[in-house]
């Protein structure tokens, strides 16, 4: 057994360009609002659960089905994505003959997750955030694909050896001297800097790379990233499919040549390889993460996602919840260390994975700066529970909690019902947050991963 081992991360926010295929949107059947304010939900043990809901899914077949928007399909809790998919190619007469798969893809936008046939699309998406549920990322929300699958097991992309071609006959033309040079306005490789100081390295960084929108510079083996804070069409399945078994350095810097590297030397080697992930605060280590998982199991998995990715995505939130928190510079700063191992078969297949945290800043739970908070997963326990749960756990109102109001810009708070209503800023507030609608998705981010109801409530 080889394994590759991954260290916390590097990058920046980025992403997110492919048409929308298909459309994940929560809704009483036959509606087409938000989900929070058409679920049909129910109490159980005082608790809103999603389980006898029902949601509708906007399924945009694209080239598969022309002349159709998209179709809408009734699924819930435990509806898989087989399921979807037989409803789909009935109501649009596919063609059985051919192989189809549903693909969610993240707010990172363009990468796309393959979801195996017993997966549950309304449970992914139930762990997204508020702000994709309820439509308002616009083009650039989460969604779910419909895509054809090939015989051999990969997907099907119509125009991507077409652009691939196109793409190396023009390097040809340039460097036979059929077309011109481009001219030498920025160095993908700071060590190929004719003059390598802090002034012309710091300049290539931001004018010649960050501002073109190049977020990835290397440095000999080593990946710079710089966070742009918003999306870049960078991580859809074109560009999973170019940097597969390529060698560093070839192609334009990305974090993709940083997994295939470390996965095809793991397999030719016998190996193990460790990629070490680290940065400031705010600088997109956690996103990283998430790509760089994402790609290695995808390298082995021909674009499935595996049990390894879902437990991962799970596991997400849950890190989150009692792991981050709101500081000066970043709302959802991780503060811990983070240990993934992925562990591999001989043939490339992955098996399992471990995730382990460290250096867990505990001084955090006692004392907390000046317009920072303590970790989220208070904050989310006083907004969402019930009023029995209250009683229940003993709960108090925020304010009395020394743990939570030490550096608040005013004294006292009002109750959390109207907490996003106050004008002036202070440590229990932070601007789209939405606590109740958190401490739901940390529930259901349990339920996943496998936590029992009693070691929930625990």
């Amino acid at each position: 057994m080889v394994r590759v081992d991954t260290l916390q991360t590097v990058s920046g926010n980025v992403l997110k360009q492919s048409p929308v295929l298909l459309e994940g949107r929560a809704a009483a059947a036959g509606a087409h609002g938000n989900c929070s304010s058409n679920m049909n939900l129910h109490d159980v043990g005082g608790r809103r659960r999603f389980e006898d809901s029902e949601f509708t899914l906007r399924i945009y077949p694209g080239n598969i089905a022309e002349g159709t928007i998209y179709c809408p399909v009734s699924a819930r809790k435990n509806t898989t994505a087989a399921d979807v998919i037989e409803q789909v190619i009935d109501r649009l007469r596919l063609d059985r003959t051919k192989l189809y798969v549903l693909a969610e893809v993240k707010e990172f936008g363009g990468e796309e997750w393959i979801l195996n046939p017993s997966d549950c699309p309304v449970q992914r998406m139930m762990l997204w955030p508020r702000m994709a549920l309820e439509n308002r990322f616009g083009g650039e929300d989460y969604r779910f694909l419909l895509r054809e699958k090939n015989l051999d097991g990969s997907i099907h992309y119509a125009s991507l050896q077409m652009w691939l071609r196109v793409t190396e006959e023009r390097r040809r033309m340039v460097e036979r001297g059929f077309l011109p040079q481009p001219p030498p306005k920025e160095y993908e490789d700071l060590c190929s800097l004719p003059d390598l100081n802090e002034k012309t390295l710091l300049d290539n960084l931001r004018a010649r790379r960050f501002k073109q929108e190049k977020i990835y510079t290397y440095v000999g083996s080593i990946l710079i990233v710089i966070n742009p804070f918003k999306f870049l069409p960078i991580y859809n399945p074109k560009y999973v499919k170019m940097y597969d078994n390529h060698q560093l350095g070839k192609l334009e810097p990305h974090i993709y040549a940083v997994a295939d590297v470390a996965y095809h030397t793991m397999l030719q080697r016998r190996q193990d390889q460790c990629i070490v992930i680290s940065g400031e605060s705010g600088s997109g280590k956690t996103q990283s993460t998430n790509f760089l998982i994402h790609h290695l199991t995808a390298l082995s998995q021909k674009g499935f996602a595996s049990g390894v990715e879902q437990t991962i995505l799970g596991a997400g939130p849950v890190l989150e919840a009692f792991g981050n928190a709101k500081t000066a510079h970043n709302n959802n700063s991780s503060r811990f260390g983070k240990f993934i191992q992925v562990n591999y078969q001989e043939s490339g297949t992955v098996r399992g994975a471990y995730v382990e945290k460290y250096l867990l800043e505990k001084s955090r739970l006692v004392y907390q700066e000046h317009n920072e908070r303590n970790y989220h997963v208070f904050y989310y326990l006083l907004a969402g529970t019930t009023d029995e749960e209250k009683k229940e756990f003993h709960l108090k109102k925020p304010e009395e909690y020394h743990y939570l109001n030490q550096m608040t810009k005013k004294p006292h708070r009002l109750h959390w019902d109207n907490y996003y209503e106050s004008e002036a800023q202070d440590c229990f507030t932070v601007e789209g947050e939405d606590l109740k609608h958190d401490f739901e998705r940390l529930q259901l981010a349990m339920e996943m991963v496998g936590f029992l109801p009693a070691t929930r409530k625990q």
